[in-house]
Formats: C-alpha cells, structure tokens, sequence
C-alpha cells in the first residue's frame, strides 16, 4: 500500500497537526492484541513511543499527549521526574 493511500484510508490529523489513527484501538490490533501487520508495520509504528532518540527533548508536548494512552511513555516520563526530584 503506497503511503499516501495509508493515510487517507487509516489516518486523520488531530487539532495539534499530528497524524493519529482514525479508529481507537488500531484497526491493525488482533482479537488477542498482537499486531496483525507487525512483520510490515509503519516505520512509525516500529518506532513508537519513540524512546530510541532525543524525542523526549525535542517534541515534549507529544511526548506528554502519548502519557494519555502509552503506559510506557507514561512509566519513563514518572521515572524521569522521580530522578530529578532526588537531585533536589
């Protein structure tokens, strides 16, 4: 599938500009909540929650909007501020 059919078909962009599936949970995500595209997923799929960059710096309010939903994002980010309290 070319990437632009991908967007139109699965894709919406939310009122901050960024690309979101239009359906909650993935239309990719099986009855037994494993990826049924896995082994061809998007590169921003395979990237997600974006931890192997500078993400967390660079685009902070995404990284908080992903808290919401992303219970890994949302266990590095407590971790993070945990750290820098016993700094103080």
């Amino acid at each position: 599938m070319k990437d632009g059919d991908f967007k139109d078909t699965y894709l919406r962009t939310d009122e901050d500009g960024d690309n979101v599936m239009k359906e909650m949970p993935c239309a990719f995500l099986g009855e037994d909540n494993y990826c049924s595209i896995y082994d061809v997923r998007p590169t921003d799929c395979a990237r997600f929650p974006y931890m192997d960059d500078d993400f967390m710096l660079k685009r902070q309010p995404l990284a908080l909007k992903n808290t919401s939903f992303c219970p890994i994002t949302y266990f590095v980010i407590e971790k993070l501020i945990a750290a820098e309290k016993g700094k103080e």
